[in-house]
């Protein structure tokens, strides 16, 4: 026999009372939670879904020339492949993304102070694997964009490559995820690696590419660029502007390849197209040198030649021929030793007549050792080691005291005065930035990120010791950080 349990009007009462109260905390609940999607810590996010990106998908029409009396936008663009490397960590991925844009910003039309007229937008191109860690990057102001590989290694034709791709530096064929950048919208795009800040506008660059040459526009534009070869005819219409990696390349060994955290080029999908075309006919020879690599052009060998570093370098040289070489000291600067005086692929007791002597080739070239800051336009920070790494100590073999690699700037490789100047001006933006996010909120938080002493004229109080783990990163409360975006909005 089953028992009924008979329940009196107050008790159904109570029960439709209760049953209301679950119902509006469940909304209450849906609301908050769609709230804290949208609010950053600089040590917790939560990963956002995926936009359905039509992007990429669908030809967009170039925008115009300041159409309107508004300036033009130029997209600038970082690349995610992976989760959890340097580019991904709290310091490596936040704090680097917040003084990247900041840094964008100050040389930016919305800046009076820059004189450009030039605005921006930024966005992120991310690998699929690397989805999970997009909503990070997002709340950064990135737009971001999630895209698949653009083409399987079983696509390559030629034995070798399609066999050794997958172990390039650093991510193999996944790495072409950043021919995308020649599809954003934008007339104009700018695709830089994330340990990367601007220093100074670069609207003669814009110029060039956008102005017919002989336009007055397009002739002022080129008289002002600032090349690795002075004097080098260029192009009519250029494509692109880049830098190569001279610090790398041997006397006489193989070409300089395409240093691959900078470019600047005209929006064209086909440039995309056409690249991807030379990996998939796959004519890579094995070896190092002259004769090995893409179509034995010498682009083999050296650190990522079967990725970017090569494929762009060989496709700029040999197929489009539309790009222009820039003064790798004044652009993706990186201080690296361009002389030959010492490794890395150089022994100076071997060949004791090329001590000294440009390692691309002419008579004279400029110390990147010793380059004036108010002459840079931008800075890569690589051998000098990543701001948000707390690195001041030096040795021959980049190792620190304690025999971690890495974790010491590389002399004679290096100049560690300079090495130090450039990572104060990378704190300096940091310290920018905070001032500028404390005098919108007045949030004393802020304040934290900045008190320690360790090396203070260089780390400007964001270290509290040396190494990673002395790395201090952004702080704020989470209402603070909600509102960072008003801090770059267009002023009416």
């Amino acid at each position: 026999m089953v028992t009924v349990k008979r329940v009196n009007n107050d008790s159904k009462k109570k029960r439709n009372k209760l049953i209301l109260l679950l119902k509006i905390a469940i909304v209450a609940w849906t609301v908050v939670s769609t709230v804290l999607n949208f609010i950053i810590t600089p040590e917790h996010f939560e990963a956002h879904e995926s936009d359905n990106h039509d992007l990429l998908k669908h030809e967009v029409p170039a925008n115009p020339i300041h159409s309107q009396g508004e300036p033009m936008k130029v997209a600038y663009a970082v690349s995610f492949i992976k989760c959890g490397d340097f580019q991904t960590h709290a310091a490596g991925l936040v704090d680097a993304s917040l003084v990247l844009r900041h840094s964008i910003h100050k040389i930016s039309s919305r800046n009076p102070e820059s004189g450009s007229k030039y605005d921006y937008k930024m966005y992120a191109i991310v690998h699929k694997q690397a989805e999970e860690c997009s909503g990070q990057i997002r709340n950064m102001g990135f737009e971001v964009v999630v895209v698949d590989q653009p083409l399987d290694r079983s696509e390559i034709k030629g034995d070798y490559l399609r066999k050794h791709i997958q172990r390039e530096w650093c991510c193999g064929e996944s790495e072409f995820i950043k021919l995308f950048a020649y599809t954003l919208p934008e007339e104009i795009i700018v695709h830089v690696d994330i340990d990367f800040a601007f220093y100074k506008p670069m609207d003669h660059l814009f110029d060039a590419i956008l102005y017919d040459k002989d336009s007055e526009e397009g002739k002022k534009a080129r008289s002002m660029l600032e090349l690795e070869r002075p004097g080098e005819r260029l192009p009519d219409k250029i494509g692109a502007f880049l830098t190569k990696d001279w610090p790398q390349v041997a006397p006489g060994k193989f070409p300089a390849a395409y240093q691959a955290g900078f470019l600047v080029a005209r929006r064209d999908p086909s440039v995309m197209e056409e690249a991807l075309n030379v990996v998939r006919e796959g004519n890579y020879t094995d070896g190092w040198g002259y004769g090995t690599g893409w179509h034995g052009s010498g682009h083999g060998g050296y650190v990522g030649a079967m990725a970017m570093q090569g494929l762009i370098a060989y496709y700029y040289d040999f197929v489009r021929k539309d790009a222009v070489e820039l003064n790798q000291c004044r652009y993706n600067h990186m201080g690296m030793d361009v002389l030959y005086r010492t490794h890395p692929n150089f022994n100076p007791k071997r060949l004791k007549d090329k001590v000294g002597k440009c390692r691309n080739g002419l008579e004279y070239c400029e110390d990147c050792h010793v380059t004036d800051f108010d002459k840079i336009y931008s800075v890569h920070y690589t051998m000098c080691r990543k701001p948000w790494q707390c690195i001041s100590e030096t040795s021959e073999s980049g190792r620190n005291s304690k025999g971690q690699k890495g974790r010491a700037i590389p002399v004679p490789m290096m100049n560690k005065d300079h090495c130090y100047e450039l990572i104060h001006h990378w704190h300096d933006l940091r310290s920018d930035f905070e001032k500028k996010l404390f005098a919108l909120t007045g949030d004393t938080t802020i304040l934290e990120g900045s008190k320690y002493e360790h090396m203070k004229d260089i780390f400007h109080g964001h270290c509290k010791e040396e190494g990673n783990e002395g790395y201090a990163v952004i702080t704020a409360k989470n209402e603070t950080l909600y509102r960072i975006h008003e801090l770059y909005e267009v002023k009416q």
